[in-house]
């Protein structure tokens, strides 16, 4: 599951950087009540004038990697030939989530708004509802009502999808970037691996119970002479998939709304829980018997990452696509008989289904939403609505006819310049230069996109095995809710006191440097930060949710 960031509103007095991006947006000039109103098309579409509107998002990095600007993607231009709207991309300047944050707040201060934006809102502290409310952006409904009849067709058969999009009063904010187009079936991208060649070496089966898990630990330390389970600190253990075998949700780097779950639609915070102690107990005697990185607490990504590809690893945590993909191809470079394998999802006893696994609803919480200041909502409608019919949703997964894809069998097939580029690109970037497949945006998703983005054999079994227990998380994984400003705010703050001290907390726990006796106190602690406020909140929201 995604990390989740709270943006806290910054002075206008930011980075020179920041502000020379602000101003680039420029403004339309048109007042909000103007632009809420917008019902019918404008001039400039009815003469087919070239409709220009600027749209702000931050870049995904596999696009850093080869484009300056999203304006460059062949997909881009063709997509404006189609729709007769020139988008124009402006871009933070930012390398992290953080700066993407302070640049986003220096926008917003300025109250130089560009016509629409694209992110993930999650980042905004109140999300949407906050943001309309502050007459940031616009209502939708109306507009997709009349002008996205693509996307009201994904929504009039999908009512599920249309639940995760509105607002609890039913307001729609957002064109979505929705995992819904062909097919649908890929909810889970991430999870266990482990070296396969050294369970098949040492005579062991992929392990599917905690037990299981510590007697492959034990072989490879003892037998292979290896780190057996490593990680990095910003993924820490405690939200390493090893947490939900024991029926609770971990912590990643933050105490987040993953870090909550529900137990027969009651919401839980899972380090509270008793069940997280024992979690606890077998993470601090797997690494007092080495069987656990003894540098997860400092590990960064490069470090693990060269602790796999170096062989010195026997298991991880990672992604089918940036993990197998990746660590695969350097692997077999020393090694050819390196085999990387996904593992199922873990459980206490043989015979469980596991519940707690990573996995995404349709709405990730990505998509554009069209600010007050836009003097052509209906043309940005209709444009982004081309992404949700099948010609539009075939362009943005697939690039150009001829150029990027082929059809074989009626079927979408990638060219060589995507699956052997001639600059030795990798898959990932090689699809960044040319469309957008591999990250969210507006629009349908397609998996016939990633049964060709997976080209491993390991990788197109690894989603299975992923895939064959998702619908369970469904059961535990707390809905896409939206808090009020109120609700956000004080949760924030209640859960930035616990994440500090939480996350000290079970490290010392895990390494040995803290007694149980001492992480009781630290649970005692945690209840006069008034935990069980931020659980209510979370409560109350769920509700709400249900009941749209």
């Amino acid at each position: 599951m995604k990390r989740k960031l709270q943006f806290k509103a910054l002075p206008v007095v930011a980075s020179i950087l920041a502000l020379s991006l602000v101003s680039a947006c420029g403004s339309s000039g048109s007042s909000k009540e103007t632009a809420k109103e917008s019902g019918a098309p404008s001039t400039a579409a009815a003469s087919k004038d070239l409709v220009n509107v600027k749209l702000w998002t931050p870049m995904n990095s596999n696009a850093k990697a080869v484009l300056k600007s999203m304006n460059e993607l062949p997909m881009v231009k063709e997509w404006e030939k189609k729709t007769n709207v020139k988008v124009d991309f402006l871009h933070s300047s930012g390398n992290t989530t953080q700066d993407d944050i302070q640049q986003y707040g220096v926008m917003i201060a300025s109250n130089n708004l560009p016509d629409a934006m694209l992110w993930n809102w999650n980042n905004v502290q109140g999300g949407l509802s906050k943001m309309f409310k502050d007459g940031t952006i616009i209502k939708l409904n109306d507009l997709i009502e009349k002008n996205a009849p693509n996307l009201k067709k994904v929504l009039d058969a999908n009512p599920q999808i249309a639940k995760q999009i509105k607002a609890d009063n039913g307001d729609i904010y957002v064109m979505p970037h929705l995992r819904a187009g062909q097919n649908g079936q890929y909810k889970s991208f991430s999870g266990m691996m482990i070296r396969q060649d050294w369970l098949d070496e040492l005579g062991l089966k992929s392990p599917e119970t905690i037990d299981e898990w510590e007697t492959v630990l034990k072989a490879f330390k003892e037998k292979k002479g290896v780190i057996p389970f490593t990680l990095k600190k910003d993924y820490p253990i405690s939200n390493a998939d090893f947490a939900g075998a024991f029926g609770v949700t971990g912590m990643g780097p933050t105490a987040t709304s993953d870090s909550f779950y529900l137990d027969n639609g009651k919401v839980k915070f899972g380090p509270a829980q008793p069940e997280f102690k024992e979690y606890l107990k077998t993470m601090q005697k797997w690494y007092k018997e080495g069987l656990i990185d003894q540098d997860f607490a400092s590990n960064d990504v490069k470090t693990m990452d060269a602790k796999i590809t170096s062989g010195k690893a026997g298991a991880f945590y990672g992604f089918i696509g940036g993990g197998i993909g990746t660590f695969m191809p350097a692997l077999t470079k020393t090694d050819p008989k390196a085999q990387l394998a996904a593992v199922q999802y873990p459980v206490l006893k043989k015979g469980d289904e596991p519940k707690f696994i990573k996995a995404a609803w349709e709405f990730d919480n990505v998509g554009t939403v069209i600010t007050s200041a836009n003097k052509h909502a209906v043309e940005t409608i209709k444009a982004l609505d081309y992404l949700y019919s099948d010609e539009g949703a075939l362009l943005k997964n697939f690039g150009i006819e001829g150029q990027t894809y082929t059809k074989v069998d009626g079927q979408p097939k990638y060219t060589d310049l995507i699956l052997k580029n001639p600059d030795n690109l990798p898959i990932s970037q090689a699809m960044a230069k040319y469309f957008i497949a591999n990250y969210s945006f507006s629009g349908l998703d397609d998996d016939r996109y990633n049964e060709q983005y997976y080209q491993l054999q390991a990788q197109k079994d690894a989603a299975k095995v992923y895939a064959k227990y998702s619908p369970n998380a469904f059961k535990v994984m707390l809905p896409p809710v939206a808090l009020t400003t109120d609700e956000a705010k004080e949760s924030a703050k209640i859960l930035n006191d616990v994440s500090t001290l939480l996350t000290e907390q079970i490290t010392k726990y895990i390494m040995g440097a803290a007694s149980a006796a001492d992480f009781d106190k630290a649970i005692e602690q945690m209840n006069k930060m008034n935990i069980q406020r931020a659980v209510d909140i979370y409560q109350e929201a769920t509700d709400r949710y249900n009941k749209r």
